[in-house]
């Protein structure tokens, strides 16, 4: 007997998602990170001695807006994302923003976020962190340094739970449901690993009906 080609169903777990930014908005998060003053420490779960909060511009809210949406769309299209019963969203209101200058042997623990949606981006990934990945250390099946994993449920057989340890790359976005675990490992480089982060809530709204 032959049978014909079944479906995948997708009705379980959280969507993420990833694109690449814009040049300028990399170049403002090193900025950032070099010029900042406004410590962010107490606001966060990272074991990271520099994470600065700074004044986002309109066009980078743009941009990080339009990465949401199209996050949307293509949550809605697998039937992971739907607004809630006869309502429409009516505004997204971005988190206090923040950057970490992840140094060696500092990392960031088991944590969530705020919000409905939360991003990662990444401006700067030294070379040597990918030549740390080589190192006789990382020769596992799995080398963490620097690296950041997102995890969901439990293991067991035939179930994926976790997506990582995950390699950024310079111009990474990554967007998760805020409440999904994700973590950072620690790397031995003497070099500065520089990502940015915020929150995103959304507000929604009755449907407005024409008469």
């Amino acid at each position: 007997m032959t049978i014909e080609p079944g479906m995948i169903l997708r009705p379980f777990g959280p969507t993420l998602y990833k694109n690449k930014i814009s040049e300028n908005l990399r170049q403002s998060i090193l900025d950032a990170a070099e010029n900042s003053e406004v410590e962010n420490n107490q606001y966060l779960a990272g074991n990271i001695d520099r994470e600065v909060s700074f004044h986002l511009e309109v066009d980078a809210i743009t941009e990080l807006e339009e990465h949401l949406a199209d996050y949307l769309i293509q949550m809605s299209k697998v039937g992971s994302y739907q607004p809630p019963q006869d309502h429409d969203l009516k505004r997204i209101e971005l988190d206090r923003p923040w950057v970490n200058v992840q140094r060696k042997g500092e990392w960031n623990p088991p944590h969530i976020h705020a919000g409905d949606f939360s991003c990662i981006v990444y401006a700067q990934v030294p070379q040597e962190l990918k030549d740390e990945w080589k190192h006789p250390t990382q020769r596992g099946r799995n080398p963490t340094a620097g690296m950041v994993e997102w995890q969901y449920g439990q293991w067991a057989p035939h179930n994926l739970h976790a997506f990582g340890p995950v390699a950024p790359e310079e111009g990474d976005i990554y967007m998760f449901p805020a409440w999904l675990i994700h973590y950072v490992y620690p790397f031995n480089a003497d070099v500065e690993r520089i990502s940015f982060s915020t929150n995103f809530f959304l507000h929604y709204g009755q449907k407005e009906t024409n008469s």
